[in-house]
């Protein structure tokens, strides 16, 4: 049984057969802010579950204007909107936003207007990319909009806002729309062109500011089921506000997906944005960033399964969206709540992981993902250890759970139209991840092991006692994280966790100079680690120079090694102990209905597995300590099989990430596939550029000596549109001196006059001297100041032409 909640298709469908042809703004004009609410449009259907019956949401269709209004307005949303006859839209993309600053904002906005020019040059207009910045409540905009209006006075309209609403004491939080019920939602969009930073093509932008909070997936939901299923665009782009693309980055991976209609879904990576070298957690997050994206990101996509394509920045086409994998798999919370019990729930705090495995893996299909190393995106990472904690806290327990639910669900994989090569290399990934599993569950455990190995073999003898001290103080520090883990936020116990990490930091630097030294002076016990370390180093160094991060990693590494044990005992200690608790990592946001009724559920879930997981890591390291212990009483150092085994298992991986990592660079250098760019089509040149050559014009019209002829001042024909007005005034072309003495007008007619002596059209033209045509007409009817470099190639260009009736043989 389905019901539809505020509208029916056939109203949907008169809404949009309402709208007049399509009117693009000219770029070269300021366009007013267009403010317009929206509500979403929801298919609510009834389920049962454990002899209850619950009404959720099924799907939504669509956005609708609100009452008064019948239609959409005049605006970007009404340009765009989807008919049968052609997509208006090539490539779409959301900003999540919640509370964010103004620099956070301008370092994307600034990024994707970066990118506009690239999608230009392949034939990609800017009026077919559009971005809507989605922002997750009215209450955290507000924060932000109060601290610095002036700036977001630019986006957002409060007085249109009270107009339309009337809201008590002109508070906007307390907007409603006529009979509104809790299942009703909407949101105020803005739309404008708008132009960022050094780039003179408009963004079409439309910022949509949801009334009520309710978390990222719901930001996402208002995305796919609202502004995508109204424009239908070909390729849609997930960023998070604060992450900023850099130049091309958007459009490589656009092009991945337009060279290749098996791709659904594509990624780039991710690095930290001006790291501070004296920052150890910033420094060891830039080295780890690095390596995830050369070694897991590079063996995953060359077998088409990337395991994850970060909210913050991936790419999707909307075609392999539709159906399942959005409805069923990635919004499953919202869909089907009565079904997230703890379990779930951590899954859930990756739902961008069940997303690509439902992709792959979707019926009668053979998607593919992919990742774009030369797409790079900058964002900001925490600073600080507390922050990172939370963070990682999330991350490790829904990447962990979200694997645990790929492997339960990994013959999914062979309902799909893939080759049985392809299902076979996926099950070898499954078998893969299984070990990887198991290897980070006992990681502690191994940890501790190793430590403890190390100690009895380093300090024996009279100096045994120093070993066992140093070894009851590393478990003193595990007992202190769990402790703290289980009761107190990292935040209020900061100055606790920092001691903690130098602590780890420490025994780290300890264990290894020791080592080292003992392996220098021919300790038989641990001459069989050196060449383990060599070729951990080498691979590590040989796939850094060939990815150009040698620098990078270098500058970070001893960071990252001495963070390496907070990473293992601090982070994953503290995710375990905190398993119950399923919110949104740093952003604060409320419990739903649902969610408090079942805390008490959850806290029982974290009791049992913090459990299991203690008693596991604890007989594992205890048993084979006794075991490697009386090994080495009895002088049978041959019986240390397990230790061996273990460091076999680590180098294994490593070794299989490094092959990877080698086939993905051989294929990225050598078989990839790219978009033909039009290089008849001249860069749009930058503000500062213009600006530039402005200034080189006013200082050679300053020079000229006062025999030559006055100059008229004439309007800039480029003239910026960012401030909707010329920047300055040129001097006109017929007036300008060339080097050589001659005037410029008589160079440029003298050029004219040789092309058409010799039959050359200005397209031919524009093909040889990769200036456009349009340029070169500019140039030839006196519009456009040719610069000198353009003179030259026009120049030398004609002079290699053959004459006319050689040119046309």
């Amino acid at each position: 049984m389905s019901k539809l909640e505020n509208a029916s298709k056939p109203q949907l469908q008169k809404i949009e057969a309402s709208k007049e042809p399509e009117v693009v703004q000219p770029t070269d004009k300021p366009s007013p802010i267009v403010y317009q609410p929206l509500k979403l449009l929801k298919i609510m259907t009834t389920n049962h579950h454990e002899g209850k019956e619950y009404v959720n949401l099924k799907e939504t269709i669509g956005l609708a204007p609100i009452a008064p209004d019948t239609r959409f307005r005049e605006s970007i949303f009404k340009n765009l909107l989807y008919d049968e006859e052609n997509t208006k839209v090539e490539f779409l993309i959301v900003v999540a936003m919640y509370n964010e600053d103004v620099k956070n904002f301008t370092d994307t906005m600034h990024g994707i207007a970066d990118n506009l020019d690239d999608f230009r040059l392949a034939g990609i207009a800017p009026e077919k990319i559009c971005t809507v910045i989605i922002v997750d409540g009215m209450r955290p905009f507000l924060q932000t909009y109060n601290k610095q209006k002036p700036f977001f006075s630019q986006f957002f309209d409060e007085n249109a806002v009270k107009d339309f609403f009337k809201p008590e004491g002109d508070d906007l939080q307390k907007c409603k729309i006529p009979g509104e019920t809790d299942d009703d939602e909407f949101a105020h969009c803005f739309m404008k062109t708008h132009y960022f930073g050094d780039c003179q093509l408009g963004l079409q932008t439309i910022l949509c500011i949801k009334q009520k909070n309710k978390r990222k997936l719901n930001t996402h939901l208002w995305f796919f089921g609202g502004f995508c299923e109204m424009f239908q665009p070909k390729y849609v782009m997930l960023l998070d506000i604060g992450t900023k693309p850099l130049p091309k980055s958007l459009f490589y991976l656009y092009e991945a997906m337009r060279t290749d209609e098996r791709i659904a879904g594509c990624c780039g990576e991710i690095t930290v944005m001006d790291p501070n070298f004296w920052n150890m957690v910033q420094m060891a997050q830039l080295v780890e960033y690095k390596i995830s994206h050369m070694f897991d990101k590079a063996l995953e996509s060359i077998i088409g399964y990337i395991t994850v394509l970060p909210g913050a920045f991936s790419a999707y086409r909307w075609e392999a969206l539709q159906g399942e994998p959005l409805w069923e798999d990635y919004f499953k919370s919202i869909c089907h709540p009565y079904l997230m019990n703890a379990f779930q729930s951590n899954i859930y705090l990756a739902e961008d992981r069940v997303l690509c495995l439902a992709l792959v893996s979707k019926k009668d299909c053979n998607y593919l993902l992919r990742y774009v190393k030369k797409s790079v995106a900058e964002t900001d990472v925490p600073e600080k250890l507390s922050v990172l904690m939370s963070q990682r806290r999330r991350w490790i327990n829904g990447s962990w759970f979200a694997l645990i639910d790929s492997l339960r669900r990994a013959d999914v994989i062979y309902y799909s139209n893939h080759s049985c090569c392809r299902k076979f290399w996926f099950t070898f990934q499954m078998f893969y991840y299984s070990v990887s599993v198991a290897f980070t569950w006992f990681m502690v455990g191994t940890f501790f092991l190793a430590f403890a190995i190390a100690m009895r073999g380093l300090f024996s003898g009279d100096t045994a006692w120093v070993g066992s001290w140093l070894v009851v103080l590393y478990i003193t520090v595990i007992i202190v994280v769990i402790f703290l883990s289980l009761g107190v936020k990292p935040a209020r116990v900061e100055e606790v966790y920092k001691i903690v990490s130098y602590a780890y930091g420490v025994f780290m630097i300890f264990t290894t100079v020791l080592m080292f030294l003992y392996i220098f002076k021919g300790l038989s016990d641990f001459n069989w680690i050196l060449p383990f370390m060599i070729a951990t180093i080498a691979i590590f160094a040989f796939v850094s120079l060939i990815n150009r991060a040698a620098l990078t990693v270098s500058k970070g590494a001893v960071q990252f090694i001495l963070m390496t044990p907070t990473y293992v005992n601090v982070f994953l200690t503290y995710a375990i102990c905190n398993i119950h608790d399923c919110s949104w990592g740093n952003r604060p946001d409320q419990m739903t209905e649902e969610e408090k009724k079942r805390v008490e559920e959850f806290e029982e879930f974290r009791t049992k597995w913090a459990m299991v997981w203690a008693l596991c890591n604890s007989a594992f390291a205890y048993y084979l300590n006794l075991l490697d212990k009386t090994s080495q009483d009895g002088g049978h150092t041959s019986r240390r099989w397990f230790v061996y085994a273990i460091a076999f298992v680590g180098v294994g991986i490593l070794f299989l990430r490094f092959i990877g990592a080698m086939i993905y660079w051989t294929q990225e250098e050598c078989c990839k596939n790219s978009l033909a760019l039009d290089k008849t089509i001249a860069r749009t040149p930058k503000k500062r550029d213009t600006e530039r050559r402005e200034r080189l014009e006013r200082r050679r019209r300053a020079n000229q000596s006062e025999t030559e002829v006055p100059m008229r001042e004439k309007p800039l024909a480029d003239s910026s549109p960012l401030n909707g007005r010329a920047l300055e005034t040129m001097s006109s072309p017929s007036d300008m001196v060339s080097e050589n003495g001659n005037s410029l007008t008589h160079n440029i007619a003298t050029l004219k006059a040789q092309r058409e002596e010799k039959g050359v059209s200005i397209e031919e033209l524009a093909k040889i001297t990769e200036i456009s045509a349009e340029e070169i007409n500019m140039i030839e009817s006196g519009e456009k100041i040719p610069t000198h470099e353009e003179l030259k190639k026009i120049k030398r260009s004609l002079r290699r032409l053959p004459a006319k009736s050689q040119h046309l043989s």
